[in-house]
């Protein structure tokens, strides 16, 4: 299979950095391993060394195993060798040293790297803690200048987070240019630290780690413990312990004894005796699948701290903290600020040691709060970062940090347009709004959609909603945005995802009062809202990311061209629920693949979705040379460039005649069935004799059919399913539960 063309990459203009090309990474661990998968994501040629070539080649093939690459033949782009031999560097435009984090070891390979030093090449080191000033004492001038940290947070691939940290010496275009790099051509979100002992993320992560874990030893459980430190303070479901567990203690006692080591705070990240204990029995967490949690068959089950056993997990009563749940994270803070009960009182005294810290250490961390806040936010997943919270809790306390105290007759740390910098002791504009969208006008709006022109006459229509879902509404509007004199449409979703789908609560209902006008009336109206989109007189571009499936993926397939995340979850996953693509989905894979449709029936029979874009691009979801990007924020921005320079002579696409395979390729989906008819339910199989009826245009010789012709059988076995208590079954399970039902 021939590897599919790389798109959106992105080059340094000249003056900042010249284009990084070709990396060379310096340690095979998990972390160099997975970070030369990153690179080689986006398209770069990569040299991965280790002490032998041979443990090279096992770190590129762990990496391969736990699917850093989005497609297995990426690793392709990385070449194993050995630390004994560094003249790959001087092919290399960026050196990534990601050895043992060793200060000593660290500055002996830099002394080596030394003589490789020329104009233009960047060296960074992938440390989560140590000095950068230190890593290079004594190095030649050009080295310093050239070298800075840029700290990964695993894994490299899924973590937003890249801690951007100069050294005094750094020159400030090598900066610049690499945080340009690493959000343009990486996709990653960059925070500028200082260089001090474990930077942002690490130093107040592993501090609320510390806190929570000495509070164990005032009798609370371990399940106490997590039940009042996730999403209660706005944090991840993995809240303290499970956190630990999915870090390691091995490596969390490392971080917390850098930390011990180096910043004169050290008691706050002294760790409980206990956590040595665990070490000494190997409960390491994830790792070792067992640490303060662990399964037991079916069971989950929690360490009792004092006797280092097991006991079932049992639910946390919660009392009047279990009603915050659902209410808006100011609200839960400000009501765990002021609790009093024995977990409220955990929770309150907890937060407001994190939030002392981190007002207490800013200054030492960054030159502005904002850098720490997103810090949080991406690389712990915290719903807000210390000084949101802050805002959000009104910067209250008689004895706050004096860092509060300066910001209160201001009111917030965040004012409308400016953010509090530490450097200069102010409030201070923020960037500009880079949304494309901030200065549109709007033309015409529903619950769940919003149609926008912004300058130069590009619309935009865009998704909202619960899930983004696509119902009447958002198809007459489909209508009204063709039928506006633009020079092209974008389609877009917020909250991070495109759309899931049709709404299957309206088409549910349609079923259980057995409207089948109804529903005909609806199918055919979003046939006719997608069919607009792909004749519209104008270039119609769909900007993709997170979730675009069922509904949301046929509205993307029909239109002129498409821009996608790179981790874009795609599917026609209609056959979950006991129906096939019946809004142009099957018509738009005949168009693509036309009697050929041997490898797409199984692809739609299990719904697949795509685990990222460059496996949609395989499937024909996405075009050969349309843009996949690792940065997520610029999709909207491409789109409408594409959509723009479409719009240049644009010509509306015409009606074409489809080839479809007839009786032969049925027969061919009925063995397909039959062979695999030890893993399909009853319904399956039936769901897959009308998926295979619409892609090969029923019973007959091979031959061709309109698009409006295979409309048609999309229609007519959409409807017969609908009427099968299977299907209503599968709709009605995953509506209840949000799980797939094997009927």
């Amino acid at each position: 299979m021939s590897m599919p063309p790389l798109s959106g990459l992105t080059e340094m203009p000249p003056q900042v950095l010249p284009p990084i090309r070709r990396v060379a990474v310096l340690g095979a661990g998990v972390m160099g391993a997975q970070i030369a998968a990153l690179a080689a994501n986006a398209g770069l040629e990569v040299d991965l060394l280790d002490l032998t070539a041979e443990l090279a080649a096992a770190g590129l093939a762990r990496a391969l195993q736990s699917r850093a690459f989005f497609l297995p033949q990426f690793a392709g782009r990385v070449h194993p060798g050995s630390l004994d031999d560094l003249s790959c560097v001087g092919r290399a435009d960026w050196v990534v040293e990601a050895i043992v984090e060793d200060l000593r070891a660290k500055q002996a390979l830099l002394a080596r790297l030394d003589e490789w030093v020329r104009p233009g090449l960047v060296v960074s080191t992938n440390t989560s803690g140590l000095g950068i000033a230190q890593m290079v004492a004594g190095r030649s001038a050009a080295l310093v200048r050239q070298f800075l940290g840029v700290h990964f947070f695993n894994p490299p691939r899924q973590m937003k987070l890249v801690e951007l940290i100069p050294g005094a010496g750094t020159d400030p275009q090598v900066t610049e240019g690499m945080r340009r790099f690493v959000e343009e051509v990486l996709g990653k979100g960059v925070v500028r630290c200082l260089d001090t002992p474990n930077f942002i993320a690490n130093r107040l992560g592993i501090f609320a780690l510390a806190d929570m874990l000495r509070r164990l030893e005032a009798g609370f459980t371990v399940a106490e413990i997590d039940a009042v430190s996730g999403p209660l303070l706005g944090r991840p479901r993995s809240a303290t312990l499970r956190l630990c567990d999915l870090i390691g203690l091995d490596t969390l006692a490392h971080v917390a004894g850098t930390a011990r080591q180096l910043l004169p705070e050290s008691e706050a990240f002294v760790l409980p005796s206990f956590i040595e204990q665990m070490r000494e029995r190997g409960l390491l967490g994830e790792k070792s699948r067992s640490g303060f949690y662990r399964k037991e068959g079916d069971r989950l089950q929690a360490l009792n701290l004092q006797t280092l056993n097991y006991e079932d997990l049992e639910p946390v009563a919660l009392g009047d903290l279990e009603t915050l749940s659902r209410l808006p994270l100011g609200e839960r803070v400000r009501a765990v600020w002021s609790a009093t009960d024995r977990l409220g009182a955990l929770a309150g005294d907890h937060l407001r040691a994190v939030l002392a810290y981190a007002a207490e250490h800013a200054a030492e961390m960054a030159p502005g709060v904002e850098a720490i806040d997103q810090a949080m936010r991406w690389g712990f997943n915290w719903e807000a970062g210390p000084f949101e919270l802050w805002d959000l809790l009104g910067l209250p306390g008689e004895a706050a940090p004096a860092l509060v105290r300066e910001v209160r007759p201001a009111g917030r740390f965040y004012l409308p347009g400016k953010v509090y910098s530490l450097d200069e002791g102010r409030h201070l504009p923020r960037p500009g709004d880079s949304d494309p969208l901030a200065a549109s006008r709007e033309l015409g709006q529903t619950a769940n959609a919003v149609l926008l022109e912004i300058e130069g006459g590009i619309g935009v229509l865009v998704l909202q909603g619960k899930l983004n879902v696509i119902n009447t509404q958002t198809l007459e509007l489909v209508h009204r945005a063709v039928a506006q004199p633009l020079r092209g449409l974008v389609l877009w979703g917020r909250g991070g995802l495109f759309s899931a789908g049709a709404d299957l609560k309206h088409i549910a209902g349609l079923c259980a009062n057995r409207d089948w006008a109804g529903l005909a009336t609806f199918l055919r109206a979003f046939q006719e809202a997608i069919m607009a989109l792909r004749f519209a007189p104008f270039p119609v571009v769909a900007a993709l990311r997170g979730l675009t499936l069922g509904g949301g993926a046929e509205f993307s397939l029909a239109v002129r061209g498409r821009v996608a995340a790179a981790e874009l979850r795609m599917g026609l996953v209609e056959a979950r629920v006991g129906l096939i693509p019946g809004a142009g989905g099957c018509k738009e894979m005949v168009r693509r693949f036309g009697a050929c449709i041997d490898e797409v029936f199984p692809i739609l029979l299990e719904g697949r979705t795509s685990e990222n874009a460059h496996q949609a691009r395989q499937w024909g979801f996405l075009g050969g040379e349309e843009p996949v990007l690792l940065n997520e924020e610029a999709v909207l921005t491409r789109a409408l460039e594409m959509a723009a320079g479409l719009a240049q002579g644009y010509q509306p696409c015409q009606p074409a005649r489809l080839e479809v395979a007839g009786s032969a390729g049925l027969e061919g989906c009925r063995r397909w069935l039959a062979d695999h008819g030890n893993t399909l339910s009853p319904h399956d199989l039936e769901v897959g004799e009308a998926l295979a009826q619409v892609l090969c245009g029923g019973d007959g010789p091979a031959r061709t059919l309109s698009e409006q012709e295979v409309l048609d059988l999309e229609r007519e076995q959409f409807l017969r399913l609908c009427g099968s208590p299977a299907t209503q079954a599968r709709i009605d399970h995953i509506l209840k539960t949000g799980k797939p039902l094997k009927n």
